[in-house]
């Protein structure tokens, strides 16, 4: 159960859209523009993301905001359960630029005090985040979230884990921006 949380915290955490959707390879994320640009319109609104019921039906979301640093060198993320209206802090990380790696970085923690770290590709016009999730007993898992932008305000954040050396879907939330 634990594990499935850590998941859903990453649908939280990557709600990171599209803005160079006509990438075709797979590669790093081009600096010769900002190397930002990728997800830069990440930042500003609120991004809720409906997730299946609770167990006892409760309607449940995820929402979350980005802004810059105060340097303006990172995104900086924080995100939230929303179960029947309750909020409840979830996640807190941020997005930076690695020069050696020609990649964006991520990370973040939950507040259960398990982390969460990768870099960013795009492939195909689609943001893939490779992470592994560390539970905070040391139990790690390699999860991949693939982010597809669907029109200005929304994208699908699909998160895949490695079973048998292979990608298996385990679940898709379809997230817009609000205010």
């Amino acid at each position: 159960m634990r594990f499935l949380s850590c998941i859903f915290s990453f649908v939280l955490a990557a709600t990171v859209a599209i803005s160079h959707a006509d990438d075709k390879t797979s590669s790093p994320v081009d600096p010769s523009a900002s190397p930002y640009a990728p997800i830069a319109f990440f930042v500003g609104g609120t991004w809720h993301g409906q997730l299946p019921p609770g167990p006892k039906g409760q309607k449940m979301e995820i929402e979350m905001k980005a802004d810059w640093t105060a340097n303006h060198q990172g995104i900086r993320f924080d995100s939230f359960y929303v179960v029947d209206g309750k909020r409840s802090p979830y996640t807190s990380g941020m997005y930076a630029w690695n020069a050696a790696k020609k990649q964006i970085l991520f990370f973040y923690s939950d507040d259960k005090g398990g982390l969460v770290d990768g870099g960013v590709t795009i492939e195909n016009g689609v943001l893939v985040h490779d992470f592994n999730v560390t539970e905070k007993d040391g139990q790690v898992s390699k999860v991949r979230a693939r982010i597809t932008q669907q029109g200005p305000n929304a994208y699908l954040n699909e998160i895949f884990l490695l079973k048998d050396n292979r990608w298996d879907k385990f679940v898709g939330v379809r997230y817009e921006r609000t205010d």
